[in-house]
Parts: C-alpha cells; structure tokens; sequence
C-alpha cells in the first residue's frame, strides 16, 4: 500500500517495527520508516528541504498543538457540539454528496489532513462504510482516524494508485502548495476526483503552521492541470466578517474568550447571510474557497489551453 516518500518505489517491512525501501539507489540517507503504535511514520526527516525535519522529535502527538486529542469518543462529543452551536455548511455537505455517490465499490480513498474529521463529511463517510469502501488518512500527528503520518509535499503512494483525495483546511499549513497539488495529481488515476478546500479570508489559526490563503481564482489555478466540475465560496463575506470582527474585538479587549463567544452567537446568522447573499460578492470575500475537479490527462492539449482570467466568477467581472 506504502511507497518511499522520495523515490516512490515499494517499501518492504522489516521485523515488524519498520519499512525499508527497496530502491538501494534512493538518495535517502536513512532508508527506514519506524512503526509505533501500528502507525507506520513516513516522512523524510532526512531532506533538507523537508519542513518538519526541525520541528519533530521522537514523540510525534504534539506537532502543530499543545493539545491534541487522540480519544474518538471525545472527538465525536466536540463535534456533536461544534455542529450544535455552528451549524452545518450546506455546500460543504452538498459536495461530499457528489463525492459519495460518485464512488465505486473498488474505488481507492486517501484523506490529506485527515486527523481530524472534516467538517460535513459525515453523509460521505457512511456511504464509504455502507459501499466498503476503504479510506486511507494522513496527517503529521497521531489519531485515531488515521493510517499513517506523512508529510503532503512527499506523499509516500505509488503513481496512479486513488480515484478520490480530499484535502480540507490543509493547503493553508504547506509550505509548498504547487508541490502537494502536483503530489496529488501524480498519486491520482486517469478520470479520478480531487475536493479540496482552503481558507481566504480568514485568520490565522495553528499559530506558526498558518503560511498561505487563496482567493478563488487563486485556488482555481492552482489546480489547473484539473478540468473542473465545479467551484467557488464555501463560505461567504458575512462568514469573513464575523472571522475579522471578532478576532479584532478580542484583541482591543486583551480578551480571547469575547472573540470566541462572538462567533458562538452569530455564526449561524452569518451563515445565513451568506446563502441569500449574492453569490458572485461571496466569491470576492469568501471566507474559504473550494475546488471539485477531475484529473484528466488530455485537459491541457491542443485547444484547452487555460488562460487565467477564465477562472474569475466574481462581482468585478466584466
């Protein structure tokens, strides 16, 4: 199921606490990946280039947090309550959909970023379940929802080995954005699907790990070796408002929890804002932004050449 996350060849398990790659030309100076806790740790600590090399020690739990919660129980409660005071995003929900009914019962899954559960991801992971559909998870901190810790930038898969990837509220925490999405269309097959979902307007979050936003054309171009099926704001300008408002409040009065309590009581109406509000103004202020796209190797011959105005839906269009 493995490759090395540098040369993409077969790794091989050795004893039953490590991976070896089986490339004896592979450049890697340590050509190892441990086992702990029956999660096999597949990141090239070993590359200069590699962002985590500094940041990680043996304990691998808290990378990106003082506090990560690994329990699934706790996990679940926090999202019951989430849902309960925030509210459900509705394109969110209608794109797992598609996702969902979309898939085959042979069809291969990789979540990037899947530590934790993605917001209105829950329809599609009953359809999963029901059809036996297996899902693979990433992420660079244990939990219980994942298979392995990798590292987005050195995806540790074999070329043309998924028919789905999903990467929600990841691409903000990469360095390196065009190398992961060009990650993600080397691991995906002909035909196969990418949703991904990345903030714009929006605050910083994961302190230090918070390096980028994309407004919507942005993002479109990002993926634009992808023929798109479709995109836009997830959520809205009213969505963005109450992000700045309330984190503008809590640091005139020196006081997180205000902030906090701001978004409890007004996320909802926001949110509905957002949906009567006109949609091309939501592009241009969206919150978040998202992209459903198919990989299709003929997309960028001949007469498809992209150009990048193509990919702006907002008010300013002329």
């Amino acid at each position: 199921m493995f490759a090395c996350p540098n040369c993409k060849e077969k790794l091989k398990l050795v004893k039953s606490s490590q991976l070896e790659c089986i490339n004896k030309s592979c450049h890697l100076p340590k050509k190892t990946f441990p086992i702990i806790n029956k999660i096999p740790i597949l990141i090239p600590f070993n590359l200069e280039d590699c962002i985590l090399r500094d940041s990680y020690s043996e304990n691998f739990i808290n990378f990106g947090s003082k506090k990560r919660d690994v329990s699934n129980i706790k996990t679940k409660i926090k999202k019951i309550i989430r849902d309960l005071i925030y509210g459900k995003n509705i394109k969110t929900i209608k794109n797992y959909k598609y996702l969902a009914d979309h898939l085959k019962k042979d069809s291969k899954v990789l979540i990037i970023g899947g530590g934790t559960i993605g917001s209105g991801s829950d329809y599609f992971f009953s359809m999963c379940k029901r059809k036996g559909i297996k899902i693979n998870s990433i992420d660079v901190y244990f939990s219980q929802n994942i298979t392995a810790i990798a590292d987005a930038h050195y995806l540790p898969f074999e070329n043309e080995s998924y028919e789905l990837v999903i990467i929600q509220a990841v691409l903000e925490h990469v360095i390196n954005p065009n190398r992961v999405v060009e990650e993600i269309y080397r691991i995906l097959a002909n035909n196969a699907i990418v949703y991904a979902e990345t903030p714009f307007m929006q605050c910083v979050h994961e302190g230090p790990y918070d390096f980028t936003r994309f407004s919507h054309s942005g993002h479109r171009w990002l993926f634009k070796k992808f023929k798109e099926i479709s995109s836009g704001a997830h959520h809205g300008a009213f969505s963005s408002s109450l992000f700045i408002l309330s984190y503008a409040i809590s640091g005139l009065m020196r006081n997180k929890t205000i902030g906090i309590l701001i978004r409890i009581f007004f996320t909802r109406f926001s949110k509905f804002l957002d949906l009567i509000n006109d949609y091309k103004s939501n592009i241009d202020v969206a919150c978040g932004t998202y992209f459903l796209g198919i990989k299709s190797k003929d997309y960028l011959s001949g007469k498809n050449q992209i150009k990048i105005e193509t990919f702006y839906k907002g008010a300013q269009k002329k």
